[in-house]
């Protein structure tokens, strides 16, 4: 989706598998290309304060780690409350040529939490709090004119 107000950015939809407790991505996709940096399957979690420095509560991570010696996570973010039930907005990030690229995305789970839908804003990011909840304010009522 693209015009001069929102950027461009991908759909992911995942199901909520009651018996791992992760969410899993569905062979469903609103664009032809997938989302790479979205790892097959997400979890969310309670935050432990040595793991995020946000106001998040909840954490979503992948399944994957890292083989390091601290093996993070290679897809773990914050879930920051926004003005609209059930979504939050997190962020992702990759080196680009050396330097530290932030992606914003935004987390959309239905009511009865067995669906998640995950917008991905890659490379778009805005670095002030103010900025990020305006853009939330505007994006949101699209997304869910569009997709839900």
């Amino acid at each position: 989706m693209t015009n001069s107000i929102t950027p461009i950015f991908k759909v992911v939809y995942y199901t909520n598998n009651q018996e791992t407790g992760y969410f899993t991505k569905t062979e469903k996709q609103a664009e032809k290309t997938p989302v790479m940096r979205l790892p097959f399957q997400l979890k969310v979690e309670p935050t432990q304060l040595h793991q995020i420095k946000c106001n998040a509560q909840t954490i979503i991570r992948g399944k994957e780690k890292y083989k390091t010696p601290n093996g993070n996570f290679k897809f773990f973010t914050g879930l920051q409350e926004t003005d609209f039930k059930h979504w939050y907005l997190g962020n992702d990030y990759e080196y680009v040529k050396g330097q530290k690229v932030l992606s914003l995305v935004l987390f959309h789970f239905s009511n009865e939490n067995d669906f998640l839908n995950v917008y991905y804003f890659s490379r778009f990011y805005k670095e002030q709090s103010k900025q990020r909840i305006e853009f939330v304010r505007s994006i949101v009522p699209q997304l869910m004119n569009r997709y839900c």
